[in-house]
This record gives structure tokens, C-alpha cells and sequence, in this order.
């Protein structure tokens, strides 16, 4: 079953790196930690991140280091940004597998549990972006993992690896890295009535997590005293309890509706199945209560926080698709049947949503991967349907992976051909090389925030503050006032000085969004550019 998986494996990460590098990095996330790890590479500076040449000390550092390496090894561009997300995919299919094998001790069982974990849309909009959620759940899953083998083995070497790796998790998001595997220790504890021993192996261990959690932290505390006020105000309570200070909160039962959409087809299948077999499936197995009470948990938990956004609520999957997993080959075949119809559902929409995109003037099409995706989607339609032989069960499993693989496919052709539509600033970087081509001294940005624009510019970025929020910079920890050559406050008088002093330079480009143009009282600086083009949702003078 272990070589099966690893076919699988190659298969998903060939059609994972198809194209990878083709489509621009999105704004704002995945362009920020981009920008900020090509910073971290230019400098040499690995203690200190920045963004457009400001001190940016929101997350710890590990993902920009992941992210250094990748360009380190294939140049500073989007595939290289991307690479190791691909990694990470590989690494939680595999630990999910050997979680649920640890678990059931069925490969059949930990087998699908991998295939239905890949099938799930929101694994897949983790790894196409680059952020911190996809590597994050990765040292969730390898923590459970190691505490598992720990827990069959007593080997003591394997808890310091859990308490390790537990460290590595909060260097990649801080304490939220420690909740949801602490919560899994929690709950097999507690229904498998284990009391909690404190042993000399339990404090070196956790002293080793503190050691490897806090390194960067101490670090940068001991040479700035006040970003631990920083760190634990702002960073970790204002996000959790006023997320509408970072404009990102949402109402308690957001997460309640993401999560069923986001886990389809399977949250249906499983969810049907326990709405007559709850009680049933509930009594049978405390692996059952562990792992859908660590699910619920999670999921009331994060409701609970006030900071909101998808992806945070990727570490339930995993005990989503484990749970799947066992639920499956207790499907009948009426059930299975039905599910499987499903799939062929979603594939006849895909296939009919191709088509028409052909079609539809907004969206740009290149239509030889369009013809190539339509029959790979059709051929895998035709193959289900009429000529597999395999056993409904592994039919089913098999649909999922083949439709994920198709939208893996899908998404690429898509964003290299849509740049404005995935907010991608690559299209209009390349407009303004090829009318400028390295005669840009400076860009000059109104009131909006656009890392990706050094990055694709390699240019001075000159970020004008006026009302926007997420122009706002984090300038208290910088020692001097360099950074003001990076951003320009129109609040300030001085600044205000500044900048009506950068139109008088030459080979300056200024960019505003249309919907925000500069304010009528200063709009006549404008008048020293000879050019002015609207495109997509922009306005460019050179």
C-alpha cells in the first residue's frame, strides 16, 4: 500500500509543478511573503524581515526562511517561492496515511485517508499561495505523528522530536501552532482515561520547544525591548479578540459555513452517514470521539477568535479526512452509489464551465490548455464511468483525486492567463518594463500597499499613506529614518513636502487605483507626466 501511496505521491507533485511558476504572485498575502523573503535574501539579514525596505515583525520567520531557500536553489521568482508549498503537500499526505495508520493499524483505511485529504478544495488553496497555513499544518501533522509513534514505541526520542517539532510550529505562526496538536493530546487522553505524568523526558522536552520557539523571539527582544509588548498585544491578543483593528473580523458562524463548503463532497457523505449512525459510530471506538472531538473543538474554537480568514481552519482537514476514511467502508453500496454521482456531477459541471469560459469574453483562455484540460476531465469522466473495474469504494476515492488533480490543472491555465482576476500585479509590471523598459528611477504608489511591485520592478517602491489602512507600516522599531525614503505620510506636513518634491524628478511612474484617485487639491502634480493609461484597475502616468 506504502509503494501505492508513493505513485501517488509523484503523480500529485508532477501535475502540482505544472506551471507553478507561470502565474503571478497574488496580492496581498502571497506577494507580501514573497517580497519579504527576496528582501531577506538580498540583504543577508535572516534576525530582521522587511517589507519595501521597512521592519515587518508580524510572524515569526520560518516561512520567509523556507522561502530563502527556495530562491537560493531555483532564483528569486514565483516557482521558487512556490516550490517547498509543493513539499509540504507531500509531507501532510504522507503524515495523514501515517496518523491513520497509527490509528486504525488498516492500510487500507490510512490509504484513503491521504486521497481524501488531497481531494479537498481547501488543501489545494493552501499550497497555490504562498503563506504560512500550508506549512504550519505540515508540523502540526508531523507533531502528531511523532507523538503517536512515541505513545506505540516509548521511546524517548521521539517525544523530544514532538516537543521539536511543536517548537518549529510556533516559529512558523506563533502559539496558534500549539493548539491544535496539544488539543489531539488532550482528547486521546482524556477518552482513553491516560492521567497526565510529568516526567523529566516531559521538561527537557518542553524546555527544547521553549528553546527553539522563543530563539528568534529572545533574539530580537533582547536587542528591542518593546517588541514584546508588540508581540503579545497586538500580534496575539488584539488579533484574537479585536480583529476588526487588522479588518479581518468575521461573525462567529463564518467558520460553520466554510468549513461544509469547503470539505464537499465528503463533509456530505460523512455527514449523511452520521445523521442515522451518530450514536452508533460514537460508542464504537474512542479513536471515533478523539478525533471528531478535536475536530469540533477546533472548530468552536477558532469560531470563538475574532481574527478570521480561510485558511486558518485548515488543521481540522486532516481529522476530517481520517474520519472519512474509516466512515467509508461502512458506506452501503445504495450509499456509495449515490456519492459516487456526485462526483460525476461535479465533473459534468466542470467540464460544461470549461466550455464555456471558451466563450465568455472576460475571462482570457489559452485554448490548447483548454482543450488539453477538457480531455484529460472528459477522459477521466468516461474512464469512471464505463471502464474501471475497481470496487465502487476505491472508485469513489479515486473520482476525488482525479477531479482535484483536473482543478489543480484548471487554476494554472486559469491565473497564467487572468492576472487581474487572482489580483496579480505581473501583468501590469510587464506593461510598464516594456514602455519604460529600465528607465524607472522610482514607482510611486497612492494610498495602497503592492509588495509584489519590487519584486517584479526591482525598483525603489515609494508607498503614498493617505487613507488607505493597509498602507499603514509598522515604523517604531526602525533605529533611524531611511525608511521614509520608502513611504511618504500625507497626514505629515514634511512628508506632505516630500512628496510634491518627487514629481520635479525624472523617470518616475505614478500609479493609483480608479477608484481611489489622488485628491483633486493635489491632482495637478499629474500634469508633469506626458502619459496616461487606464488598465485593468489602475491608473499609470510616466
Amino acid at each position: 500500500m506504502q509503494a501505492k501511496l508513493l505513485k501517488f505521491l509523484l503523480l500529485f507533485f508532477v501535475v502540482f509543478n505544472i506551471g507553478l511558476g507561470s502565474f503571478g504572485l497574488a496580492e496581498t498575502s502571497e506577494a507580501r511573503y514573497a517580497e519579504i523573503s527576496k528582501e531577506m535574501v538580498i540583504s543577508g539579514d535572516f534576525l530582521y524581515p522587511t517589507k519595501l525596505g521597512i521592519k515587518h515583525l508580524h510572524k515569526p520567520p520560518l516561512t520567509y526562511y523556507i522561502t530563502s531557500l527556495g530562491y537560493k536553489i531555483f532564483g528569486i521568482n514565483e516557482y521558487g517561492a512556490r516550490f517547498f508549498l509543493g513539499i509540504a503537500l507531500l509531507l501532510q499526505i504522507y503524515l495523514v496515511f501515517k496518523i491513520a495508520f497509527l490509528l486504525i493499524k488498516d492500510e487500507k483505511i490510512a490509504y484513503a485517508s491521504a486521497l481524501i485529504y488531497s481531494s479537498f478544495p481547501l488543501v489545494l488553496i493552501a499550497v497555490r499561495n504562498l503563506t504560512t497555513d500550508a506549512y504550519l499544518v505540515t508540523f502540526i501533522l508531523w507533531s502528531i505523528f511523532l507523538w503517536l509513534t512515541y505513545k506505540q514505541s516509548n521511546k524517548p526520542h521521539y517525544l523530544y522530536a514532538f516537543f521539536a517539532v511543536l517548537g518549529l510550529a510556533f516559529l512558523t505562526k506563533g502559539p496558534v501552532g500549539l493548539i491544535p496538536p496539544l488539543l489531539f493530546v488532550g482528547c486521546w487522553k482524556y477518552f482513553n482515561k491516560e492521567k497526565f505524568h510529568f516526567s523529566l523526558h516531559v521538561l527537557l522536552g518542553t524546555i527544547l520547544m521553549l528553546a527553539i520557539s522563543g530563539s528568534w523571539f529572545f533574539t530580537i527582544i533582547l536587542d528591542s525591548p518593546k517588541v514584546w509588548d508588540y508581540f503579545v498585544h497586538e500580534q496575539i491578543i488584539n488579533r484574537a479578540t479585536h480583529a476588526a483593528q487588522f479588518h479581518r473580523s468575521q461573525p462567529f458562524w463564518y467558520y460553520l459555513i466554510l468549513v461544509p463548503v469547503l470539505g464537499l463532497p465528503w463533509i456530505f457523505f460523512i455527514t449523511t452517514y452520521l445523521l442515522n449512525k451518530f450514536k452508533e459510530e460514537w460508542n464504537s471506538s474512542n479513536i471515533i470521539k478523539v478525533i471528531l472531538s478535536t475536530s469540533i473543538v477546533l472548530l468552536l474554537l477558532f469560531s470563538l477568535f475574532s481574527s478570521k480568514l480561510i485558511l486558518y481552519i485548515l488543521p481540522i482537514f486532516p481529522f476530517i479526512a481520517i474520519l472519512g476514511s474509516v466512515l467509508l467502508y461502512k458506506f452501503s453500496e445504495k450509499q456509495i452509489k449515490w456519492f459516487s454521482r456526485s462526483y460525476y456531477v461535479l465533473f459534468t459541471i466542470l467540464i460544461l464551465a470549461l466550455i464555456g469560459t471558451i466563450f465568455y469574453p472576460e475571462i482570457e483562455v489559452d485554448l490548447v490548455q483548454t482543450i488539453f484540460i477538457l480531455f484529460v476531465a472528459i477522459g477521466c469522466l468516461i474512464y469512471f464511468l464505463k471502464i474501471s473495474k475497481i470496487n465502487d469504494s476505491s472508485k469513489l476515492l479515486h473520482m476525488g483525486v482525479g477531479f482535484t488533480l483536473c482543478l489543480l490543472l484548471i487554476h494554472t491555465s486559469f491565473a497564467s492567463n487572468n492576472a487581474k482576476t487572482i489580483n496579480s500585479f505581473k501583468g501590469l509590471a510587464k506593461f510598464i518594463q516594456h514602455e519604460k523598459g529600465d528607465k524607472v528611477n522610482s514607482l510611486i504608489v497612492y494610498d495602497y500597499l503592492l509588495p509584489s511591485a519590487d519584486f517584479y520592478l526591482d525598483t525603489q517602491v515609494i508607498t503614498i499613506q493617505d487613507n488607505n489602512y493597509r498602507t499603514f507600516r509598522e515604523t517604531q522599531f526602525e533605529n533611524d529614518t531611511l525608511y521614509k525614503k520608502n513611504l511618504i505620510n500625507l497626514k505629515d506636513p514634511s512628508d506632505s513636502k516630500r512628496f510634491k518634491q518627487l514629481f520635479q524628478k525624472e523617470d518616475q511612474v505614478y500609479i493609483e487605483r480608479k477608484k481611489s484617485p489622488i485628491n483633486d487639491s493635489l491632482s495637478y502634480l499629474l500634469e508633469t507626466f506626458t502619459h496616461k493609461i487606464e488598465k485593468d484597475s489602475w491608473v499609470i502616468y510616466y
